[in-house]
């Protein structure tokens, strides 16, 4: 018996996949199919179990009529398997099956009374039996420890919500794999639906966004049926049946349609969650919400539809009452005389129409071709970043192996020019394994449409959203880290940044507020910009915000960008000062640290009553830095390039010192303070005066710094190496770097050294 259930599971699981991947009228993959439950029919007759053997039975049935075209409606088959692959647990765990099926058989074209499906039992307890079927007396007590249950299913059906088993508690190594996968798929399928219903909303007639969250739902739906969430099952599966009549031209894209499609997603999300949290837990993997009111509205939407399906033209303004069958009749007859000439253009010509309704009628004909799908291949991260690191590794001994004395002093040519190679070949394999982690900034710019949608909505704005260098690429660590700061900057700006539309109209401006994103490489760095047309910085009443929280006094003079750069200091986020300064201080001290956790900085130009722009630099990736390499004494060190303002030698007159400050050294008309790296890091420098050695100018949140050292040795890209756990917290240092000649480089952190200068 185990042989069989095995065989079983295997043809079941096949027959799963091939539905989820089938697309139209895919007759080879239908023959497969019906091969396969051929093949389990057989080896069903020793299961002995009713329900198993009626569904399969059914499902042929229905496949074969799918086969002859005698219906095109595929969804009663896939239902059915769902009910056929729950029967399948039962006979595995050999346990009842309580579910009632006999709905589900009548869709399939089974009569019930020809089976020997268990029906409710009447009050003299007969019951249709087969063979190896309880007594009447077994099936009186089976009766009596089944009813309740039975009777919580009835109702839930009433009420439109179907009892599901809930799998869960103790999931097995395979199918947990099955379902981390499925989890993270379906979140990505949702941001995808979310994405595109966005685009969809801006142009309801965008083919690829229809197809797009087509196809997303229909994965949910296919994969959650084989998996046996059913309750994600049928949500998906009415969304899909909506989005399909969308796609048919028989639903408008409008907004009732939109916002029914964004709650499901909102519902889906919710029960999605729920299966992670039931993996993690070793609990129930539906968490019982329920989705009968969603599910009837999504019906309600579908029943309103006026199916347009593949009529001409003409037939279409006809059942409008547009024209009438004689002057279709009479635009055809002339159309034979002139093929040129559309049905439409006749029809107005000859003023039996009105150009809007032959528009409107050609826009409901219109059918939308699925658009083909990109091959892809999904690698674990892990696996990802291991491949980084190696060839990471690959080049620091390729570097170290062309620094050895013994290759330097070969004059071997063969030699020379094998190593030339394998640099190159090295070279290329750095830039091709950095490149696979590197993705379009384009998925964070689009999350942020809903978010914009969904906060215009809520606070009765109007506010647009435009985009610009969505396809600029950057390491997707990096991404994963940007998404946070960027939802709380565009919540500012659309919440507190943009007026209310009455309140813009007064100003001059349109009623329409915009926020702009835009991405583009600088240099090294990608550059993220976020602009309103807002209200901008009140920077009086952010000075007198800093005043009154002593961060600066009555005496200091500060520059423009100093006083919007005092928003990112704590003091500015309490409530009453988000209200009073335009809310751009919510936070903003946590979007700061955010982004200089990823070696990036954040500026701010407003100008009060035309908005403010945010601009957000990075690092392409976190794993290789560009840095100046520096020499203090007999030790090296790497400054990134992002902090480097200019070097020098200085003169003895750009020396001094200053009481209370300690040294300070003159550079482009400014004293700065001047930071002594052997001193910090206690070794011994050759330069003991400042005219003696090299003076690098360093910036950090607009505080500049002059860094003395001995010499400079070039301008570098290395690979960042974490330092430990031992020395990951040595203030001034944020890690290491293996140089050509396998020595150890220290990468300078301006923010501890900073933090030393200040605190003397």
């Amino acid at each position: 018996m185990s042989e069989q259930i095995d065989r079983t599971r295997e043809k079941l699981e096949t027959i799963a996949l091939e539905v989820v991947s089938m697309e139209g009228e895919d007759i080879p993959t239908m023959g497969t199919i019906f091969n396969l439950l051929c093949e389990i029919e057989e080896d069903a007759q020793d299961f002995g179990h009713a329900p198993f053997a009626n569904l399969l039975s059914g499902l042929k049935v229905y496949l074969e009529k799918v086969v002859l075209r005698e219906t095109d409606d595929f969804t009663p088959f896939e239902e059915g398997l769902a009910y056929l692959q729950s029967a399948f647990r039962c006979v595995e765990n050999q346990t009842d099956y309580k579910e009632d099926i006999i709905d589900i058989l009548g869709r399939l074209g089974v009569d019930p009374s020809e089976t020997s499906v268990s029906m409710p039992l009447e009050d003299d307890g007969d019951v249709d039996s087969d063979e190896g079927a309880s007594t009447t007396e077994e099936s009186s007590e089976t009766e009596d420890q089944t009813a309740p249950e039975m009777t919580s299913a009835a109702d839930a059906l009433a009420e439109g919500d179907e009892h599901y088993d809930a799998p869960g508690g103790d999931i097995g190594e395979e199918d947990l794999e099955i379902l981390t996968g499925f989890v993270f798929e379906s979140i990505e399928n949702l941001e995808t639906v979310e994405v595109s219903l966005i685009n969809l909303e801006q142009d309801p007639h965008d083919p690829e966004s229809i197809n797009a969250i087509f196809r997303s739902f229909h994965t949910i739906k296919g994969v959650s049926s084989f998996i046996g969430l059913m309750r994600i099952n049928k949500l998906a599966h009415r969304a899909e049946n909506l989005l399909d009549k969308v796609r048919e031209g028989e639903i408008a894209v409008q907004e009732n349609v939109i916002d029914i499609i964004l709650e499901t997603v909102d519902m889906l999300k919710r029960l999605i969650e729920g299966v992670q949290d039931g993996m993690e837990n070793g609990t129930a993997l539906d968490i019982g919400l329920g989705i009968a009111a969603l599910v009837a509205r999504i019906d309600a939407i579908q029943d309103q539809a006026d199916l347009i399906g593949n009529k001409p033209v003409g037939e279409i303004l006809v059942d409008r009452g547009v024209v009438s069958p004689e002057a279709v009749e009479k635009g055809l007859a002339k159309q034979k005389k002139d093929p040129d000439k559309k049905l439409g253009q006749i029809l107005v010509e000859e003023k039996n129409a009105a150009p809007k309704q032959v528009v409107s009628a050609l826009r409901d004909q219109k059918k939308f071709g699925m658009r083909q799908v990109d091959l892809t291949v999904k690698v674990d991260t892990q696996k990802l970043d291991g491949l980084v690191d190696l060839t990471g590794e690959l080049v620091i001994a390729q570097s170290m192996l062309r620094q050895h004395e013994v290759i330097l002093s070969a004059s071997d040519q063969s030699l020379a020019h094998n190593l030339g190679q394998l640099t190159q070949i090295t070279s290329s394999l750095q830039t091709t394994a950095m490149s696979m982690r590197m993705v379009p900034i384009k998925s964070t710019f689009q999350k942020m449409l809903r978010l914009v949608r969904d906060l215009a909505k809520n606070s009765h704005k109007e506010v647009q959203l435009r985009m610009s260098g969505e396809d600029t690429e950057i390491d997707r660590n990096v991404v994963d880290e940007l998404y946070e700061p960027m939802v709380h900057m565009i919540r500012n700006s659309c919440d507190h940044g943009i007026e209310p539309p009455d309140e813009r109209e007064a100003a001059g401006k349109p009623r329409n507020g915009e926020i702009f994103l835009h991405a583009y490489h600088q240099g090294g760095n990608i550059i993220v910009e976020i602009t309103d047309d807002g209200r901008g910085l009140d920077r009086d009443r952010i000075i007198e915000k800093a005043k009154a929280n002593n961060l600066i006094s009555d005496e200091t003079k500060l520059t423009d960008a100093e006083i919007n750069n005092l928003i990112f200091h704590p003091g500015f986020s309490t409530a009453k000062e988000v209200t009073d300064i335009s809310g751009r201080g919510v936070g903003m001290d946590v979007v700061k640290k955010a982004i200089e956790k990823l070696r990036g900085r954040v500026e701010i130009n407003s100008r009060p009553g035309q908005g403010s722009t945010f601009n957000i630099s990075l690092p392409l990736t976190l794993a290789i830095i560009e840095g100046m390499l520096v020499r203090v004494g007999t030790e090296r060190y790497v400054i990134p390039a992002l902090a480097i303002l200019e070097s020098f030698r200085p003169t003895k007159e750009q020396y001094s010192t200053v009481e209370g400050k300690g040294e300070m050294i003159l550079s482009r008309g400014r004293l700065l303070p001047l930071v002594r790296l052997n001193q910090i890091f206690g070794i011994e420098g050759d330069s003991h005066q400042p005219w003696e050695g090299l003076v690098v100018t360093v910036e950090y949140e607009n505080h500049q710094m002059g860094l003395l050292l001995d010499e400079l040795l070039g301008k570098e890209e290395v690979v960042i190496k974490s330092l430990g756990e031992a020395l990951k917290n040595t203030v001034g240092i944020a890690g290491g770097a293996i140089m050509g000649d396998g020595r150890v480089g220290l990468i300078l952190d301006m923010a501890g050294i900073w933090s030393i200068v200040r605190n003397g």
